[in-house]
């Protein structure tokens, strides 16, 4: 499967070098901390957005411990790089990430990179990037930091025989699940859900990409994609956020799923355009509801697209491993938000990323209250009750 070119912000070189030096911040001073090398994995669809706030983080004055940030691509073909080294620190050696060996390839998605971040015992992922919400139990273990919203809405392709007029939770499920005594969809044709007559191609994300299990749960009302479906009537699967895959030969037949504020980066230019000139459907949980995503639409209000969600950076509760005590006060300077007394919200959350935020295609939180006791309000939200 195919993916995407990263953009500048992996930076690494000589910088690595001083790692692990004390440095005093001036004369007499007590000298700052070691420098880490703090590295996320998972999701792709945040991968570009992340890539940027981390570059310009690390060049930040908020960076006070000169901490070197590396982002880790989901996988290492085209467009994203080839391999991807992780700097050495004083607790972990140099890690090179790429696809050459099984122990050496990226976790791909958000869950993929929550999983590989709780397994994680040396510091060599020190948060996940993730677009679904916790599953159970996992907010025990993890602080899932909401600094964003995106939204999921299908596409469909030139010359469509989909509805002009849009497709509700119930023609979804209708076409992405197969009825138990036939093995096959619901719907095979678009004439059944109010569109022209045509054969309907269905395509989805990969097995553990947070915008399936997104998909699944808020637009498929909890169904599953091929939920009892035959082995010849499964959806194809590639990689989300890349309809590169969808041949132009069946354009009129073919649905596919996207991240709504990638979609539009990727058309603006911000990141390599997948879109393969797909257009975004208009989507809702019944007809009336039914509407196209944008900026004004996708809020935490209760009139906002039926899509919309948090976007995440994800942090053990626990430094791992337990000897480095420095790494989750390094993270948080970046991702997190401290009682009042100890500084307050810290990069991403005081609002210093809102316009790469924007950059990206994302839609920045607004200041409100954090969540979690002792935190002061924030432009982020802790463990936030998923929309």
């Amino acid at each position: 499967m195919r993916s995407r070119i990263g953009r500048a912000g992996l930076v690494a070189g000589a910088a690595a070098l001083s790692l692990t030096l004390f440095s005093p911040t001036a004369a007499g001073a007590a000298p700052r901390p070691p420098a880490q090398s703090i590295a996320n994995a998972g999701s792709d669809v945040a991968y570009f957005m992340m890539n940027l706030i981390d570059g310009q983080y690390q060049a930040s004055s908020a960076n006070s411990n000169h901490d070197i940030i590396t982002t880790i691509p989901p996988y290492n073909t085209a467009p994203f790089p080839a391999s991807v080294t992780v700097p050495a620190d004083g607790v972990h050696p140099a890690f090179t990430w790429n696809s050459s060996s099984a122990a050496t390839t990226p976790p791909d998605g958000g869950s993929a990179g929550v999983a590989a971040l709780e397994n994680d015992t040396t510091g060599q992922i020190a948060f996940a990037r993730a677009t679904s919400s916790p599953k159970p139990g996992e907010t025990g273990t993890d602080n899932f930091w909401a600094y964003a919203l995106g939204a999921v809405d299908y596409v469909t392709f030139p010359g469509t025989d989909a509805p002009a007029s849009g497709l509700d939770t119930a023609q979804l499920q209708g076409i992405y699940t197969c009825n138990p005594a036939t093995q096959q969809p619901y719907f095979t044709n678009w004439d059944q859900v109010g569109g022209k007559p045509g054969g309907i191609v269905r395509y989805a994300p990969p097995v553990g990409a947070g915008t399936l299990s997104f998909f699944q749960s808020k637009l498929l009302g909890g169904d599953t994609v091929d939920q009892n479906c035959a082995v010849s009537d499964l959806a194809t699967r590639i990689n989300q956020d890349d309809a590169r895959d969808v041949s132009s030969e069946i354009f009129q037949n073919s649905i596919f799923v996207f991240e709504w504020a990638d979609w539009r980066a990727q058309k603006d230019g911000f990141s390599p355009n997948l879109t393969n000139g797909s257009a975004l459907g208009k989507f809702g949980i019944n007809a009336t509801s039914e509407k196209t995503p944008n900026a004004s639409d996708v809020n935490e209000t209760t009139n906002r697209y039926q899509g919309t969600r948090y976007i995440y950076n994800v942090d053990m509760k626990a430094n791992h491993p337990a000897s480095d005590k420095q790494q989750l006060n390094d993270i948080n300077r970046l991702i997190g938000v401290r009682p009042a007394n100890q500084g307050g919200p810290q990069y991403i959350c005081s609002g210093k990323a809102k316009n790469d935020i924007i950059k990206a295609g994302y839609v920045p939180l607004p200041k409100f209250a954090t969540g979690g006791i002792g935190l002061p309000q924030s432009f982020c939200r802790l463990d936030p009750t998923p929309l």
